[in-house]
């Protein structure tokens, strides 16, 4: 009987999958099937066998390297004649395969089964040196004294320039280095001389470049190189002196190689038309630039010899790619278009490029979502005049009536660039406020998305440091009936918006606008204008903009689900943040004058008579938001929050307060039983909570599941109706290290009365005679089934503990 047989199509699906999921221990079984299926499957097995094993999902340390070098040692042996392979390479990979003396390496081993090289279309034994290469070395006695031998560590150091000039400590490290990188280099050649015409993708050393140059015609299916900038630039590291005749030698070599760069894409694309498509350079900590070439410059001229750019919809690339290749390439259709300088150049560099070339947005006119992270001052004044030509021309059509417009229907003009979403960021901080402006005028029929980022985040903020005191002001003239999203976030700029622009955007769900303000003046500050945003979600604020936002508005967005008001932290150690908040006087002080009900004539900023000019946002603390999810206010308007509007807030499930300060002690909030209570029994005397626990006196937040405090705040008795009347269904509570006001024993014997309850972060310090004592025992000490049983875990000074006691 003849067993039916699949067709090789659908065992190439098969094969294909277990490629995908990098299943190489599948695909080695089925080497064992038979012959056919075993040439079917050796491609996929050795098509990118380098950096396999990093997909592999083993450690990708010490247990890999034998792995790693047995597959270099497979490779090697079918390399013909074996007098190719350099003495290092037979040394470091197949000394066990001949005697330790290089003279008997004369008769090779039997060859492989197969010629493994033919199956190599991406060759990148970079990813061989990324991790335990330095063990592999040192433990290669028989390398380590071919080394010796023929003195290569002094042949590595006069390469360097560095001969007699190395810090006695980095000897063996500078050993290791050049080591490891003589024998990528010397790999990578072998490896590639006889297949030459089937590698797809090459990482090539950068020191290297020369002899790749000479038989670039032979790289027939070369279509991605990538220039490894291993080995540039490491002596210096390791020098006792750095001084200018050490630069010049090093701007020397720089020069030699980027033009050896640019003379390998050259001499390859005039030979392979149109099969070169993709180039990396080495990052810019290794080859940035020279004096002769900024890293822009060089990278434009090896872009410029490569074909066009594929016709696709979405489209992600660097602005010097699209710079140089834009001539010949189809932009009619595309939709998504993704810029970024990171790798190419300095962004200063590329706006000089962007301003030297004629606009490429013009060509995209499908285009609906863009992000780019260079702007140039007139990058979209060509959307602006179009803006402006239609809007005259129905100006026209209006004044002129139908004859008009049946004349422009047969003189067919093109209609305006659809752009729904835009993405800027924009890492040196400028002002944007003119080029955010001609955005929202020339795509206000279309805009849905606006996203600006201006300068780069710090990691943290020193007590003395505030952003600049420049302020952009944007929204000026905007009218984005469609926009749902807008989002700012400036670094090292002042943020100052014209809400008034926000009027006519109604569609609007999300609203985030961010600056590093720390320090500021209450005089200083100004209401922003009232804003009505009925479909309003989410409002996230922080720095000025939280200060400056006008809390009326809030009357105005009873959709709203998330809000977070907020200043820039202060971290000035990496370890403890706070925040920088007015002392409480000045806050009560400024409260009761919010409002200059009654400025004389003559004053600036009126005209006659009186006026009334609003000065700061007043906190009213009444705005129903039926719909609110979640809460989150930290600093100045922590501390001046009314537990009273909680009230109002019936579907919230997240609430945080941070009063963080560097005079805790000054910035301290009382948390009492009035607070809890609601409007209509607030005259009713029961300081000490004797009238027992009432749910129709108390608030009542059935669906309140997280609650976070943060800072100095003190309970006075309150704790048991926060947990069992006001908040009954809690999963999570954080209390920071300064709360005071309850015991551990009250919050353990109150977590066991909620059902509710799984995690309590209580950041106090507690013996460990009163933990056992109140029927904590440490979480690790329990076995697994115990754990499950376990509802409630307790974080004491981070230990987890579990209440044995409790249900």
């Amino acid at each position: 009987m003849i067993r039916p047989q699949l067709p090789p199509e659908c065992i190439l699906i098969i094969i294909r999958l277990f490629h995908n999921d990098w299943d190489t221990d599948t695909l080695a079984r089925l080497l064992r099937v038979n012959k056919s299926v075993c040439a079917l499957t050796l491609p996929f097995l050795y098509k990118d066998c380098f950096t396999i094993w990093m997909h592999h999902g083993r450690s990708p340390f010490r247990d890999e390297e034998p792995s790693r070098a047995q597959l270099v040692r497979t490779l090697l042996r079918q390399v013909h004649p074996q007098s190719r392979i350099p003495d290092l390479l037979k040394v470091a990979y197949l000394s066990q395969d001949y005697q330790t003396d290089l003279a008997s390496m004369a008769d090779p081993p039997p060859p492989p089964l197969f010629k493994y090289g033919e199956f190599l279309p991406i060759i990148d034994v970079y990813a061989q040196f990324n991790h335990s290469m330095f063990e592999f070395i040192c433990n290669n006695s028989p390398l380590m004294d071919y080394v010796a031998t023929n003195r290569l560590y002094e042949k590595y150091v006069d390469e360097g320039y560095i001969a007699n000039n190395i810090r006695d400590e980095c000897k063996d490290k500078v050993l290791e280095l050049v080591l490891q990188i003589d024998i990528y280099r010397q790999l990578t050649w072998t490896l590639c001389q006889d297949h030459q015409e089937t590698i797809e993708e090459l990482i090539i050393p950068l020191k290297d470049v020369q002899r790749y140059i000479d038989c670039a015609h032979r790289f027939t299916s070369l279509s991605e190189v990538s220039f490894s900038g291993s080995g540039i630039g490491w002596n210096r590291r390791y020098m006792h002196t750095y001084d200018w005749n050490h630069r010049q030698i090093e701007q020397r070599e720089f020069d030699r190689l980027i033009e050896g760069m640019i003379e390998f894409v050259r001499r390859h694309t005039s030979i392979n038309k149109n099969v070169l498509r993709n180039v990396e350079l080495p990052p810019p900590y290794q080859l940035y630039e020279s004096d002769r070439y900024s890293r822009s410059d060089f990278y434009y001229g090896i872009q410029s010899h490569l074909p066009p750019l594929q016709n696709s919809r979405k489209m992600v690339t660097d602005w010097i790619t699209l710079l140089a290749r834009h001539t010949d390439t189809s932009l009619g259709h595309l939709e998504s278009l993704r810029t970024t300088s990171d790798m190419v150049g300095r962004q200063e560099d590329v706006s000089k490029l962007l301003s030297r070339h004629p606009p490429i947005l013009p060509r995209c006119r499908a285009l609906k979502h863009l992000s780019v992270d260079a702007l140039g001052l007139d990058m979209f004044q060509w959307a602006v005049l179009e803006r402006k030509q239609k809007e005259a021309k129905q100006q026209q059509e209006n004044i002129l009536g139908q004859q008009l417009s049946s004349w422009h229907q047969s003189h067919h003009t093109s209609d305006l660039v659809p752009l729904q979403s835009i993405e800027i960021s924009n890492k040196k901080p400028s002002p944007l406020g003119q080029e955010l402006n001609d955005i929202a005028f020339a795509f206000s029929d279309s805009l849905e998305i606006l996203s600006v980022r201006d300068g780069i985040r710090r990691s943290n903020i020193f007590v003395n440091q505030s952003i600049a005191s420049q302020a952009v002001l944007h929204g000026q003239g905007w009218d984005l009936p469609r926009l749902r999203t807008l989002f700012f976030e400036m670094y090292d700029l002042k943020l100052q918006f014209d809400m008034d622009a926000l009027q006519r955007s109604r569609a609007l769900e999300t609203l985030t606008m961010r600056d590093d303000m720390v320090t500021y003046r209450h005089r200083d500050i100004r209401a922003w204008s009232v804003v009505h945003l009925p479909q309003l979600k989410k409002l996230n604020l922080q720095g000025s903009p939280a200060l400056h936002f006008n809390m009326g508005s809030l009357h105005h967005s009873p959709c709203l689900e998330e809000l977070s008001l907020r200043m820039a932290f202060i971290n000035p150690d990496d370890t403890f943040i706070f925040y920088r908040m007015p002392s409480p006087e000045e806050l009560e002080r400024e409260d009761t004058q919010g409002t200059d009900d009654h400025e004389p004539s003559g004053m600036p900023g009126s005209n006659q008579g009186y006026q009334s000019i609003e000065r700061r946002p007043r906190y009213t603390w009444d705005w129903h938001l039926p719909n609110l999810q979640k809460l989150d206010l930290a600093a100045v308007f922590a501390f001046m929050f009314d537990f009273q509007w909680l009230q109002y807030l019936p579907n919230l499930q997240t609430l945080q307060l941070s009063i963080l300060s560097s005079a805790n002690r000054l910035h301290e909030r009382h948390i009492t039983l009035k607070d809890l209570l609601k409007s209509e029994h607030q005259q009713e005397s029961d300081g000490d909570g004797s009238k027992g626990i009432l749910s129709d006196r108390y608030i009542s937040l059935p669906k309140l599941e997280s609650i976070v405090l943060k800072g100095r705040w003190i309970f006075e008795k309150v704790l048991e109706i926060l947990f069992l009347a006001v908040a009954p269904n809690l999963h999570k509570v954080d209390f920071g290290s300064d709360c005071t006001g309850c015991t551990l024993e009250e919050c353990i014997i109150s977590s066991r009365k909620m059902s509710q309850m799984k995690q309590m972060h209580l950041h106090m310090l507690s013996a460990d005679d009163e933990i056992q004592r109140v029927g904590l025992v440490p979480r690790e000490s329990l076995q697994d089934e115990q754990r499950k049983k376990m509802r409630v875990t307790f974080i004491l000074d981070g230990r987890a503990f579990c209440d044995i006691l409790g249900p």
